[in-house]
């Protein structure tokens, strides 16, 4: 067992201001105005000294120069000047700006950045407001190298910035503040605290008493690096934005100090947040090589070039800005071989500015704690049946994993455990180790339908985590519950069309106007419920298309009821029967040799100015979408009613053309859709191709096409599996953008 005595120290990092080393003149080396209306910014401090920039021991609190941007109260920008550091400045500035060069008794914000990477010229720009100044940022890849002047690329001085006020005391919050109080002899004298943006980072490794630390010259692969560090940052505090993370080079310079006894790493980071993120992708850590030599290896030990470790540097998932965190970890035990599998250090506390401190034992016997940790709690598979390298793990002990669960959702929405030799086909199997990757094997599923793979990881420790896998084939389909149908173009003298939900004109079916397909004019009667005494309605329709709506569900099976709204303004039913009330959704994620993935055109309807319908080119017509719905039963015709029986006309491809791009089907969850078209002759076989027969019916979808010939936007396309003669219509939409 590898065991790390830790001890965690977060420090409060001191609140920085610039100091005095000679009393007599400014920091930007000018002399102080002796007549009055001068405004004077008080940065000074007998605690901490000013130095330049460079690897000086004051490098912490150095100042190259400060830019000073002054803006009005609505943000407008009004002043900036840029003051140079000097070695010999009290720690106070005096603007060039005269405060009677501002409005007397007017509120002001003044902003100080120090030694930002910004040329000067962006300060000075007029509409550089307020606005622009929090969204600006700053990136310093070597930022954790800061101060080190050997180092090529890495900043040489902290960004720091601050906000003037008046009086002794710092308010909670930014204000403005008044810069002319209207007598030219005085001057106007604020005070501004100065604070780093970026956090303080110290780890402490000590020796344990069964392990020698070994810095001879055979021991060169000492050093560190540290993974996912963040090196960009809102200029100024209180902006909330995302770091970029990096993998740092592997170092062992001047910020690796070594000593028999004990390592110290010194960094720097910017701020960053990991809060409900992945912690092996998101979480900072420090990642050291130690060589050394271990006693449980007997009297005649061998230098161990690689034991690597990682170690968070925050408990609390959190950089802060302007703050050091300390860690102080004793080694007794060799570390990992491979540099990308470090044994992981977790389960930490700590308390900011308090100074508390605590020892906690990681991979020891007694008392050590326990811990297990994936990267991810929910992966996808892609038309893929192996995955070894997307789930990983660091726990406190070996680690095992079982398939809890694996299903599917069958074409009435209702979930399937998948047959018992699938089930005995996935596996799951960790890495020998205590810190490395999970392999998963589930062999692609053949039934168009997406597989869910419950997980259950846990280690010796009895620690347990759940993990999803979510397993799509190439094609698939997915269901949801409908609710009710109309067509857009039920109204009269409404200007919104009669719905479920909405009684409009009362208008449920749709006819023919004319007795027959052959000799139809393009006209249509819209039939409405009309009054028959003073309690009864008649509704008789001989509509081939009538609203409905689905009033149950038992299993995934719908029982679905033609509505109508009375002249006493109550929604009426009549029976129809029980059928399928599903919309199916069919995704194709790439082109086969049955069929051509591409969005079908769409053009405007040559009988109806406006109304969109496919294109019926050859073209478009072997066009399947990657993403389309099918209609529900609810936009099923009457065959023979209305007036109408489909043949193979133009006729008759008008009145499908037409129902389809009028047709509206609102499913269970209130979502409406209303886009509907005809399908192209290859979405009509690959619909036919997926829903089995009537005898032997898919997983994934019912079987709903079942006349003779169904309508594309080409002509009628033979149905191979019917079982009744006739022509029918099954609209399709296309799915895009989540609807």
């Amino acid at each position: 067992m590898k065991q790390l005595v830790y001890h965690i120290i977060v420090c409060g990092m001191a609140v920085l201001f610039l100091t005095a080393c000679e009393k007599d003149d400014d920091i930007s080396g000018r002399s102080m105005e002796k007549n009055g209306n001068s405004i004077i910014l008080n940065l000074s401090s007998e605690t901490l000294p000013v130095s330049r920039a460079g690897n000086e021991p004051g490098v912490e609190m150095a100042v190259n120069h400060i830019d000073v941007v002054i803006f009005e109260e609505n943000g407008d920008w009004k002043w900036h000047e840029r003051v140079e550091g000097s070695e010999t400045g009290n720690g106070k500035i005096t603007l060039t700006a005269k405060r009677s060069s501002f409005n007397k008794d007017t509120k002001y914000w003044v902003y100080l950045i120090a030694n930002s990477t910004a040329l000067a010229e962006i300060f000075d720009a007029k509409d550089f407001d307020l606005n622009r100044l929090k969204a600006m940022t700053q990136s310093d890849r070597n930022i954790h190298m800061t101060g080190l002047s050997q180092v090529s690329g890495a900043p040489r001085t902290f960004l720091m910035d601050g906000v003037a006020y008046a009086g002794t005391d710092e308010p909670n919050a930014p204000e403005t503040v008044t810069l002319n109080y209207g007598t030219a002899t005085d001057n106007t004298e604020l005070q501004v605290t100065l604070r780093r943006a970026a956090a303080k980072i110290v780890v402490r490794i000590q020796k344990g008493d069964r392990v020698t630390f070994d810095d001879s010259k055979e021991a060169h692969n000492a050093g560190y690096y540290l993974r996912n560090m963040p090196y960009t940052t809102s200029v100024i505090a209180d902006v909330n934005g995302t770091a970029d993370l990096t993998d740092t080079d592997k170092s062992s310079g001047s910020y690796f100090n070594w000593t028999a006894d004990l390592i110290t790493v010194t960094a720097y980071t910017y701020a960053h947040t990991w809060i409900n993120e992945s912690a092996l992708e998101k979480e900072v850590r420090l990642v050291v090589n130690i060589p050394m030599k271990y006693e449980g290896d007997g009297d005649d030990a061998q230098l161990r070039e690689s034991n690597w470790y990682q170690i968070p540097v925050s408990e609390k998932k959190a950089l802060e800005r302007n703050t050091c965190y300390e860690v102080v970890v004793s080694v007794n035990a060799p570390g990992a071989n491979d540099p990308s599998k470090p044994v992981e250090l977790t389960d930490m506390t700590y308390s900011v500015q308090d100074w508390n401190e605590q020892t906690i034992l990681v991979g020891g016997e007694d008392d050590r704690p326990v811990y297990l940790t994936l990267n991810e709690n929910e992966i996808e598979m892609h038309n893929m049946a192996d995955d070894n390298t997307t789930l990983r793990f660091a726990s406190s002990s070996e680690v095992h994993a079982e398939v809890v669960s694996a299903y599917y959702y069958d074409k009435f929405g209702v979930q399937r455990s998948v047959d018992a030799q699938t089930l005995r086909q996935i596996t799951i199997t960790p890495e020998p180790d205590v810190t490395g990757n999970i392999g998963i094997h589930s062999p692609v599923p053949t039934n168009n339908t997406i597989r869910y793979i419950k997980v259950k990881v846990f280690n010796d420790d009895q620690v347990e985590r759940e993990v999803e896998i979510i397993q799509y084939p190439l094609e698939y389909i997915i269901n949801i519950q409908s609710w009710y149908s109309y067509r857009d173009d039920f109204k009269t003298n409404n200007a919104r069309p009669t719905t479920y939900e909405y009684m409009g004109d009362r208008i449920y079916g749709i006819s023919l106007a004319t007795g027959n397909i052959s000799s139809w004019n393009g006209q249509y009667d819209y039939e409405a419920s009309e009054r028959s005494g003073w309690w009864g309605e008649t509704n008789t329709s001989s509509g081939f298309f009538r609203s409905k709506f689905v009033s149950s569900v038992t299993n995934g099976k719908s029982t679905i009821l033609h509505y109508y709204w009375n002249s006493r303004e109550q929604r009426e039913t009549s029976s129809t029967g029980e059928y399928n009330g599903r919309l199916y959704h069919i995704r194709l994620t790439a082109t086969s040799n049955k069929y051509t993935v591409g969005r079908p055109r769409l053009i405007e309807d040559e009988s109806n100015p406006g109304l969109m319908v496919t294109d019926p080119g050859k073209d478009n017509a072997q066009l399947v979408s990657p993403s389309f719905m099918i209609a529900s039963s609810l936009g099923g015709f009457m065959l023979g009613a209305g007036n109408l029986t489909l043949d193979d006309s133009d006729n008759s491809l008008r009145v499908a053309r037409e129902h389809c791009a009028n047709y509206v089907e609102v499913a269970e969850d209130g979502t409406v859709y209303d886009d509907w078209r005809l399908p192209t002759e290859a979405e009509l076989k690959i619909i036919m191709d997926f829903q089995g027969t009537e005898n032997a019916d898919a997983d994934a979808i019912d079987y709903l096409l079942n006349a003779a010939y169904y309508y594309s936007a080409s002509g009628r396309v033979s149905n191979s599996k019917n079982n009744m003669n006739g022509t029918g219509v099954r609209c399709v939409r296309d799915v895009y953008n989540g609807k």
